[in-house]
């Protein structure tokens, strides 16, 4: 009798990373993700194994060393921005062994493209992935038909067939924590501007986003549900006693959209006895003066705030729902609480001109931010935005379906009176106006502590140089 293997093998790539920031390189994390999947996968009784190849070494030469026979089917997992470098993988893979491979991750807005473009990928595996990746491991495993599988897109023979969507898990207290133990924690550092202490672990406390963004691929849905405040100090318990976390990055769009469930959160942190820093995002619009004096009091340092632009219009044109009158008002409370602020932005938006770029500009200097992130708009797979594009925009055939091209600074559609030329060079001088003014440098230097934090400053600012200073050299030429 035939006994076929049950174990199942993860591979992460690396993420991509932005470049219009100090912290665009040099980040290397867990990826959340796959910790997640990870635990509910063995809670459900399943073995795992987890391969991270941002950390393990060349993917050919891990692939090589890798018991594939053992394993009943491999699930890798990327960001849009890596998408190719998974194919490359699934190739090594099955020149090794006829395993099914499926995607998930970040990479599945891509849906049935990722089998089109892949011949060795077997399944994608979309939307919320627990259930959706137990129930198809399971069928694998039995060599049972996929029909049945909500929440995949697979091969029927030359026919690839989309099941129905998976529901989504409305209960995410009943998740098991991220499984941290299968990773060589000691081997991951987050970038200079994404930490204050170390070691520095990332949580996700809610799914979904109930705001309207033009640009956002929402992979998680609109049905907004949270974590317990119960549940997120638990993990918090968890990852101070066994790995000495003292600080952690929330990585929820919107920390504070349940402004009852963030003040019940406040009061638990309070009755503890180990304190912890921590950073969040949010919405200009969903954050007061008390709210954000109370979180500082429990270990609050940073914000970032999803700006984009500092034009009414253009935020109203993409659905951003927010005006530069509540930018600035958040802005002003986040600073009188003694919080450090993070914005991020966009040029090139649609209905963006010459004018209302430089406005944003002048916007940016004005604010006065911590820190800026400032990306070049790329129309992600999925959006509103990519499809009004490409109706309206002059694209770029070369790069359209180019999808390592997301990464902040390329450019693959135009708008009238917009040349590549010019937002190439805008870009790249509104990150050099802001990072090389030596208001800023002399605020870094406050925040350098350690030798770790030297070292890398000095690898990013040359990134940013090479990127902003040097690239505006080449340019010219």
């Amino acid at each position: 009798m035939t006994v076929h293997p049950t174990k199942i093998l993860l591979l992460s790539m690396g993420d991509a990373f932005f470049k219009g920031a100090l912290w665009g390189a040099y980040d290397c994390k867990v990826p959340l993700n796959v910790a997640c999947l990870a635990a509910y996968l063995e809670q459900q009784g399943m073995a795992v194994d987890v391969v991270d190849l941002q950390i393990a070494g060349q993917p050919d030469q891990i692939v090589s060393r890798l018991p594939l026979a053992g394993y009943a089917c491999v699930g890798l997992n990327a960001t849009l921005g890596n998408v190719y470098n998974v194919y490359t993988l699934a190739g090594l893979i099955k020149k090794h062994a006829e395993l099914p491979i499926f995607s998930f991750g970040v990479q599945t807005v891509l849906r049935d493209v990722q089998l089109r473009e892949c011949p060795h990928l077997d399944v994608v595996a979309y939307g919320e992935e627990e259930l959706t990746v137990q129930e198809l491991c399971a069928a694998m495993i039995s060599d049972r038909p996929l029909a049945d599988v909500a929440g995949v897109i697979w091969r029927n023979g030359p026919d690839i067939v989309v099941n129905r969507p998976r529901t989504i898990e409305l209960d995410l207290d009943s998740l098991p924590f991220p499984a941290f133990e299968k990773f060589d924690i000691d081997k991951y550092q987050p970038s200079p501007g994404k930490f204050l202490k170390r070691p520095q672990f990332q949580m996700i406390t809610s799914r979904g986003c109930r705001w309207r963004c033009f640009f956002c691929s929402n992979l998680r849905g609109k049905a907004m549900r949270f974590r317990s405040p119960e549940n997120i100090v638990a993990e918090i318990d968890l990852l101070q006693k066994k790995y000495g976390a003292q600080e952690i990055e929330f990585v929820d769009d919107t920390f504070t959209a349940d402004r009852d469930r963030a003040m019940r959160f406040v009061e638990l942190m309070r009755a503890r006895r180990d304190r912890i820093s921590f950073r969040i995002c949010s919405r200009v619009d969903q954050v007061d003066l008390e709210l954000l004096a109370s979180l500082k009091s429990v270990g609050l340092y940073s914000v970032g705030y999803g700006m984009e632009s500092g034009v009414d219009a253009i935020l109203e044109q993409n659905r951003k729902d927010i005006t530069t009158a509540q930018i600035r008002k958040a802005v002003a409370m986040t600073r009188q609480t003694g919080l450090e602020v993070r914005g991020f932005f966009m040029i090139n938006l649609p209905g963006d001109t010459r004018d209302t770029i430089g406005r944003t500009e002048s916007f940016i200097k004005e604010l006065d931010l911590d820190l800026v992130n400032v990306q070049i708009t790329y129309p992600w797979p999925g959006t509103a935005l990519r499809e009004h594009v490409r109706a309206n925009y002059e694209v770029d055939e070369e790069l359209w379906d180019k999808w390592d091209r997301c990464d902040g600074d390329d450019i693959v559609f135009l708008q009238p009176g917009l040349d590549k030329d010019y937002l190439s060079s805008t870009y790249r001088r509104i990150i050099r106006d802001f990072y090389f003014r030596p208001r800023f440098i002399l605020r870094w230097l406050k925040r350098i502590r350690t030798w770790y934090d030297l070292k890398y400053s000095i690898f990013q600012a040359y990134a940013l140089f090479a990127n902003s200073v040097l690239g505006s050299l080449r340019s010219t030429k």
